[in-house]
């Protein structure tokens, strides 16, 4: 621990006179009175990097009220996560366990809400507990008393939140909102009793949309470049090289909000990207902070911040043009590292920096020590509490473990594994490839250099090898287990029909029943009984009707080809007719200036393939096809009219709902958001080979 000014050690001192003494051991803290339990504030962002925080010594930007925590609490300079990735994180937050215990080891997965988490225990303890906001775990909250988040990864502007199961749209924009509705659950909520509230940002998520108050900030300055912008990944495995995460090949229209200047290349374009990336991603992280002071703020007004635990995190780190690279997901330095700012003035002197090794599996045994709340025994992390206090036990970790899985897929960063200890980092690359790396980051704290062969190096990877032998073991994790939890052993994707809709039920039915035998009915919000081609049709008004499928429910067509099909006739010339999933991986179906289309996310890369002529008033059967190799077609009446190819099939399962009429949450394609008006029956999904007879006997039927 670093030491403390003077005049901070009298202020600390101050602060404890008018507090009791300080716990000493866990029975101390069990016999308190429940009312002197601390409330519990977990403030988290999406993807902020250390680096971008003045507590950290910020070269890019300003953030006051993060720094309000660290001045009066304690920096953490050694905070790591498990597995470098949004759902991941969050997984390992609310259980305290590593990915391949807790069943959730990438973007996608469902997680299991009947699981042991520690706001259940907090609960059972007396608690009461909220989250709000950014949730993207799949499966809806438990252990919660309230709950109001977003849809898989949401949106910046006018977001859709679901709040304790029902779905709202608010105007505005989602950093506000999400402060809005934190504070007004505070005010709301048993004051005889303490609250864990778990605040979930979005921000500063991809794609950055900054809000009307922040969008001129940085527009006269230009933000500094990393050191290593210009990297060319020749010191390391192949790994690095085979990224796509490049700030010069990567980012895209969406991402700089516009086109580069005709002329621009090479490095003055890599350049010029960066400078329209970095900006608007501080300038999301300026609202962020505006709205952590707000909630500051309002525990100053209200008495509480003595005796409330206030913690600011991300769920993991970001590369800021570092090595060239946006994102996260390898075990470097910008990824692996989390923000960690801890401010609790009953326990915690002011302005104290920890350079332990601590990880996000801690953090649920830490607020469960401080509830008086035994950890269970499965538990991977251990509290952090006495590092809270100033104190380094004899018998801390020496070193974190870290696991990523999700490859292949978006961003094309290898499955990997290893250890960091406070000086050095061993990783293995494995899968399709196998890979080893060794750092030594007091000579290279940017790890440009592997020194895994080195000779000069030779006790200390096999010191570090056997550390990373230990380690496995202890949490069970192996080769063979994360093999056959990504791919070796798992099954097989479902062929056939998925979904097959008449929509012929009558007003006032709750569901559109299925007939695929997958039973996957989906939830009407709106739409009108009308007369169909024979029988009966559903008419959608145009701007608030639709049909969703949660995503637990869904079909999976990873790895498999899929065939999107419906008789339609529309009243406007945008619409969704179906989509199924987000901006990485998905599908849709959709109309666009009055013309049938459909477009694919297959790691990020967006392929459209559309007709040529618009649709004539009058019933047509449409019908969008994924096959084999990325081969993408468009049918109108049962004729094929137009074709592109998109990089592959999908490798991952959508992380979104299934919906029909519209395409909420996070887009598939920017054009493609527009509720559908009109007609719309024999709504039709199929997973497999599908022959151009079959969709052309479909379009006679």
């Amino acid at each position: 621990m670093k030491s403390l000014s003077r005049r901070e050690f009298l202020a600390w001192m101050a602060a404890a006179a008018a507090a009791p003494a300080l716990p000493g051991c866990a029975r101390a803290q069990r016999d308190r009175p429940a009312a002197r339990r601390p409330n519990i504030l977990y403030i988290m962002s999406d993807d902020h990097a250390a680096h971008a925080i003045g507590a950290y010594g910020s070269r890019i930007n300003q953030t006051p009220h993060l720094d309000r925590i660290a001045r009066g609490g304690m920096r953490f300079d050694n905070c790591f996560c498990t597995n470098s990735l949004c759902g991941p994180s969050r997984a390992v937050l609310l259980t305290g366990k590593f990915s391949h215990k807790n069943g959730f080891f990438q973007n996608g997965n469902v997680f299991d809400g009947s699981q042991q988490t520690f706001p259940k225990l907090l609960q059972q303890a007396g608690y009461q507990t909220a989250v709000v906001g950014k949730w993207h775990l799949e499966s809806d909250p438990t252990g919660f008393d309230y709950w109001n988040v977003l849809p898989g990864q949401g949106v910046y502007h006018d977001p859709v939140l679901i709040e304790m199961g029902r779905k709202e749209k608010h105007p505005g924009y989602v950093t506000d909102i999400i402060t809005d509705l934190s504070l007004d659950w505070l005010r709301r909520r048993d004051k005889n009793r303490p609250f864990c509230l778990l605040c979930h940002h979005k921000a500063p998520h991809r794609a950055w949309d900054p809000d009307a108050k922040h969008a001129a900030m940085y527009n006269e300055a230009d933000i500094p470049e990393p050191e290593t912008f210009n990297d060319d990944y020749a010191g390391r495995s192949a790994a690095a090289g085979a990224a796509t995460m490049r700030v010069d090949r990567d980012l895209d229209a969406r991402d700089t909000k516009g086109e580069p200047p005709a002329g621009l290349d090479g490095q003055a374009l890599k350049q010029w990207k960066y400078q329209r990336y970095i900006k608007d991603y501080l300038r999301c992280i300026a609202s962020v902070d505006d709205n952590v002071g707000r909630l500051l703020d309002y525990l100053d007004a209200e008495g509480l911040a003595q005796d409330t635990i206030v913690v600011y995190t991300s769920d993991q780190g970001f590369f800021l043009g570092d090595h060239g690279w946006f994102d996260k997901r390898f075990i470097y330095e910008e990824s692996l590292r989390m923000p960690y700012l801890v401010r609790y003035p009953r326990e915690i002197r002011p302005g104290t920096v920890c350079d332990a090794l601590a990880q996000n599996i801690d953090f649920a045994p830490t607020f469960l020590d401080y509830a008086g709340v035994a950890a269970p025994a499965d538990i991977d992390g251990t509290s952090l509490r006495p590092l809270y206090q100033g104190r380094t036990p004899p018998d801390w970790r020496e070193a974190v473990y870290y696991h990523y899985y999700e490859y292949p897929a978006v961003h094309s960063v290898k499955r990997h594994y290893g250890i960091r200890t406070k000086r050095h980092k061993l990783v293995h690359f494995y899968y399709d490839i196998d890979a080893w790396e060794l750092f030594d980051l007091e000579k290279d704290p940017h790890e440009l250099r592997s020194v895994y062969d080195d000779p000069a190096y030779a006790d200390v990877r096999a010191r570090l090898e056997t550390e990373l032998k230990r380690l496995r073991d202890r949490y069970g994790d192996s080769d063979e287990l994360a093999l056959t939890m990504m791919g070796g052993g798992a099954a097989k994707p479902s062929t056939g029909p998925q979904l097959v809709l008449a929509l012929d039920e009558p007003d006032g039915a709750a569901e559109a029943l299925d007939a695929s035998g997958g039973r996957r009915h989906l939830a009407y919000h709106g739409t009108a009984s009308a007369p169909g081609r024979a029988g009966k049709a559903r008419r959608f008004n145009g701007t608030s009707d639709y049909l969703d499928l949660a995503r637990a429910r869904c079909p999976r067509p990873r790895q498999t080809p899929v065939t999107v099909s419906a008789w339609i006739r529309p009243s406007k010339s945008d619409g969704v007719i179906l989509a199924h999933g987000g901006a990485s991986w998905g599908y849709v179906l959709h109309l666009a200036d009055g013309r049938p289309a459909f477009s694919t996310r297959v790691a990020e890369t967006l392929t459209t393939v559309a007709a040529a002529e618009r649709l004539p008033d009058r019933w047509v059967h449409v019908a969008g096809q994924l096959a084999a190799g990325g081969a993408m077609r468009l049918f109108v009446g049962g004729k094929p009219v137009a074709s592109a190819k998109a990089p592959a099939l999908l490798a991952q399962d959508p992380n979104d709902n299934l919906q029909v009429g519209v395409d909420r949450g996070s887009l598939i394609a920017s054009k493609a958001d527009a509720f559908y008006g009109g007609l719309l029956e024999g709504v039709r999904v199929d997973y497999g080979d599908r022959t151009d007879a079959e969709v052309a006997a479909a379009a006679a039927g």
